[in-house]
Parts: structure tokens; sequence; C-alpha cells
């Protein structure tokens, strides 16, 4: 007797065996208890996850002799109707491949052939496989039968492209869904087989099998055949993996590792070791996408979220991923997806992958938003704080080269040198104090640096016996800066410890152009272009000015 695979011996035969579609077959089994099964179903899902053995099931249990309807169908070796569906004998059950009969002339014949009743049974049962195949034609001509069936025809159509079914044909049928198989579920059934079998193979290897056949019970179970047809009943775990191009877990995780920690050199080395063993690039890749999205999603949503991973693989990942913060994570998982769309449609499918690791290991990741406060904070210490550093700096406006000596006008002999003390603070004795715009803005760099650069920014600065008059051409972010009640203070210390008066300070708004808006917005942006803060947080954020808005003078 010819070998049977064990995708067909252990083809489910009751709504008890259908592995990972408990709501399916809950469904359909009190359907067919109560009578109130449709005319026309449609089983849509990924491939080997038991749409045409749900679809043999049904089949069966309209037709069992078994008088409790909860208990049908009944084991083939208990019916004779059963038994004959299961061995494909039954004259009223017909499976039709539409992929090799997608002509109007074959749903013609299925036509002619529904009026005559069932030969033994009591329901006839056509079965079309991968119907999404049928041509439009043949479609038309099956739309009023599937509409008004006789009473004795059920019709279960399966297919694994719902997308390319019609919509009248959609609306005519039941839907039902299904889904792949979860690894725990595959690994279960291997379990259970291997015992039968006296298959001698390690747990381990199980898991790999489970996990390598995407959710797909029967690619599984082709697989476990491929192993027993290269080793017999014994499987060694090792060979298993190098002959068969298994791809164990801990390459995946050695890789995550080495794109958290930005080990280039680490990845390369790993992804060689894998090569060696003859794992596809592609599927590597593929593997390395799906566990950085299971690393994500573990960080947002906990671990009970993902389904396709092992407890233990899950809790690894959770410490792998730990240290890391999320925007990280999410960075690596988008830039990962691209590089492995990459991979599938490279002519070079290993180098794209070296690549794409390489690369992971070089980005740049997002900063945390509170160090990007802390930055910004370190560069605009605000008016009232004192400069850090009391060393003389370059004054002037951005981009010059000219220094405050170079900048200050020529002392008159006899003069008294305004100098700064350790304190930061200014000796008040002036033998000439003659206001000089210059002389006021270098020296108030001197001891704010950027006050002193917004303050540069003005058209004109006047002094008059009882206040300093601060003139803008046009409203601006210097503007905007010295109406800070903290500014103004500070200018108002600073002009009283150098004149030796007390002087207030005003900004004249009248000295403010009304520009059109166009020219006014024109002219925020250069300000904020040239403007220090400004260029320091578009280079941390790799950005650039779009708009400009300023809050109105309280």
């Amino acid at each position: 007797m010819s070998y049977l695979v064990l995708a067909r011996k252990w083809r489910p035969g009751t709504f008890d065996d259908l592995v990972g579609q408990e709501n399916i077959s809950l469904t359909l089994r009190n359907a067919i208890a109560t009578g109130k099964l449709a005319q026309a179903l449609i089983f849509s899902g990924p491939r080997g996850v038991g749409k045409t053995s749900t679809a043999r099931i049904v089949a069966k249990a309209l037709n069992c002799q078994n008088e409790k309807m909860s208990e049908r169908p009944c084991r083939d070796s208990e019916c004779v109707f059963c038994r004959e569906i299961s061995e494909g004998k039954s004259f009223d059950v017909q499976e039709i491949d539409a992929a090799s009969h997608t002509g109007v002339n074959d749903i013609r014949e299925i036509i002619g052939n529904v009026k005559y009743l069932p030969t033994t049974g009591k329901t006839k049962v056509y079965i079309i496989d991968e119907v999404h195949m049928l041509s439009q034609a043949a479609f038309n001509a099956l739309l009023k039968t599937l509409e008004e069936p006789p009473p004795h025809v059920l019709f279960i159509l399966a297919t694994t492209e719902i997308h390319k079914i019609p919509a009248t044909i959609l609306s005519r049928c039941q839907r039902y869904d299904f889904r792949k198989i979860p690894v725990v579920n595959i690994e279960k059934t291997l379990e259970k087989i291997k015992g039968s079998e006296n298959i001698d193979i390690d747990e381990k290897t199980l898991y790999l099998v489970a996990k390598e056949s995407d959710g797909s019970l029967r690619d599984a179970l082709s697989l476990m055949d491929q192993l027993i047809a290269t080793f017999g009943n014994k499987i060694d775990h090792d060979e298993a993996v190098t002959v068969m191009g298994l791809l164990e877990s801990s390459y995946v995780k050695d890789i995550i590792s080495c794109l958290i920690n930005r080990n280039a050199s680490g990845c390369i080395e790993t992804v060689q070791k894998a090569f060696e063993k003859g794992i596809n690039p592609k599927k590597f890749a593929e593997e390395i996408t799906k566990t950085l999205r299971a690393a994500l999603f573990i960080r947002i949503c906990g671990k009970d979220v993902i389904k396709e991973f092992s407890g233990d693989e899950k809790e690894e990942l959770s410490k792998l991923a730990g240290d890391e913060d999320i925007q990280s994570l999410e960075v690596l998982f988008k830039l990962m997806l691209e590089g492995s769309e990459n991979v599938q449609r490279s002519y070079y499918p290993e180098m794209a992958l070296e690549s794409a690791l390489v690369s992971l290991c070089l980005v740049n990741r997002t900063i945390p938003i509170e160090e990007i406060l802390q930055k910004i904070d370190k560069l605009n210490p605000g008016p009232d704080t004192p400069d850090d550093n009391p060393g003389p700096k370059k004054t002037g406006t951005p981009g010059s080269n000219t220094t405050p000596s170079e900048s200050r006008p020529a002392e008159k002999p006899g003069n008294k040198k305004i100098l700064r003390d350790n304190t930061g603070d200014y000796s008040s004795e002036l033998e000439n104090p003659d206001f000089s715009r210059e002389d006021f803005i270098n020296r108030l760099k001197n001891n704010n640096t950027m006050l002193g650069i917004h303050l540069d920014k003005a058209s004109n600065i006047e002094k008059t016996d009882t206040a300093i008059i601060i003139k803008f051409p046009s409203k601006s972010i210097n503007f905007n800066y010295l109406t800070r009640p903290g500014a103004i203070k500070t200018l108002r210390e600073f002009a009283g410890k150098i004149y030796n008066l007390d002087l207030s300070v005003k900004l004249d708004e009248n000295a403010v152009d009304t520009t059109t808006e166009e020219s006014e917005k024109k002219s925020q942006k250069q300000d904020l272009k040239s403007d220090p803060v400004v260029k320091e947080a578009l280079k941390i954020f790799e950005g650039r000015i779009i708009s400009t808005k300023y809050r109105k003078k309280e």
C-alpha cells in the first residue's frame, strides 16, 4: 500500500477534530442541529487551516445516520455515508476544483444536475474549491441557482482570496472567515501525532516546525513528513535545523540584542552563522521584522497581546527591550519593515539583509523629550540667570568675526574702564557717562549673552535722563523676547549699574512698522533663522521653519 501523508491521514473527521476554528465549528454544529443552515456557504481564509475539511464535515453531518443531531457526524467506521464521503466515493458529495473548471459550461453542468434528488443520502453537497478562479461568466451563470437552489442541495464555496469573489456571489452566501491557527495549537497537534506515530523528536524541534508553518497545520504536517523522510522516526534537532533550514529563534534574538545595543559587527557575525546553516535570508528578514513588532507591542500593550510567541519567548523579548524606549523600538520596527521589503525584492537578498541591519545599528535614535528640553534650557538660561562663563565672548551678529574689543569705540585718555568682577557685577564709576549703543550692547552681552543678542537686533536704542528707549523696525522674535517682564527687569538693573541712574526701559511700539502680512511673516522667518536658540533646536529636531506665531504682549 502506498504511503499516506500525515496531512491526509490526520485530516479532521468531526467538528471536535478541527484545530483553531472553535467559533466556526460551534456555529455550524448549532445550525445543523437546529435545521437553520443557509443554502450556500462560503469559507475564506489562508491555506491549510481546514476550509475543505470543514466542508466535508458539514456534508457528513447532513447525511449522517446518527439519530442524535448533536453527535453528528459520527466516526467513519460507524456510518456508511460518513465513510463514503471521507473516501471520496459518495455520489451525493461533489468536489469541484474551480482552478481546472473555470468556464461557464462547467457551471451549467452543475446547474443541470442539481434538480435530481440525492442517490443514497439526504442532501446533495457541491464543494467548489478555489472558487475565485471561476470566470465572470461562470459566476453570473451560478447566481440564480446559488440564491434559490432546490431544498435538497447545499453549495459550499472555498477560497483563499475572498476579495476576488464578486459582491453578487457574497451576498447570496453565509460567510465564514477562517483564521491562522495559533502556534501553540499546532504544537499540541504535532505532539499528539508524534505519540501516535512513534516519532522521536524534541519539543523545541516541534516548536520550530509549528512556527515555520505560519499558521497552516497542513504545512506543519508536510514539514513533519519531510523530516521523517530524511531522518526516519528518530529526528535530531541540530540535524533537522541544518538540513531543513529551520530558523532557530536564538539567531533572531541575537540580532534584536545587537540592534538595540548598536552592535553592527555582532549583527554581521550572526547573519553569517545563519546563512551557513542554510537559512533563507528572506525568511530571516521576515522573522526579524515580526520579532521587532512583538517587542514593540509588548512594551506598549503587555505580553498578552502577542499570540504567535510562546511564554518563554515573550519573557525574553520583554527583557531584551526592557531598557529601550518605545519611540526607538518604533523606529527600528519601521526601518526593518522597509528593509525587509527590499530584501524580498532584491536579486542579492543576503547583501540586502546585511545592509539593512548595519543601517539599523547606525541610525540615530529618537531623543527623549526631557533630554531635548534640558538641551534647550542650557542654550537659553533665561534673562534672569547670569552667564555661567564669566570669560570674554564674541559679540555682534551671528556669523560676524567682530570681538568686543573690536566693536567697542576707542576710549578717551583718562577714562576709567568698566570691568566686571568675579560676581558678574559692574562698577558704576564713569568719568564720561555718554551713552553709546555699541558699548551698551557689548557690555550687556558679556553679562547676559542671550539678552544682548536680542537687543542687538533693535533698529535704534536711545537714552534719556529717565529711560532707555528701544525701537524695532518690525515685530520679530527679538522684540517679543524683550517684552517679557524678566527681560525688562534685567535691562533696568543693568542700565542702573552702568549709568548710576534709576532708568526705566521702554519698547516703543509706535516704532513697529505695519507691513503687509506676507512681508511680516518673511521677516519673522528671517529673524528666526538667525536666532542661535532656534538654530540649535532645528539641528536637534532636524526640522525646518514652516510658519511663525507670536504670543500677544500681556
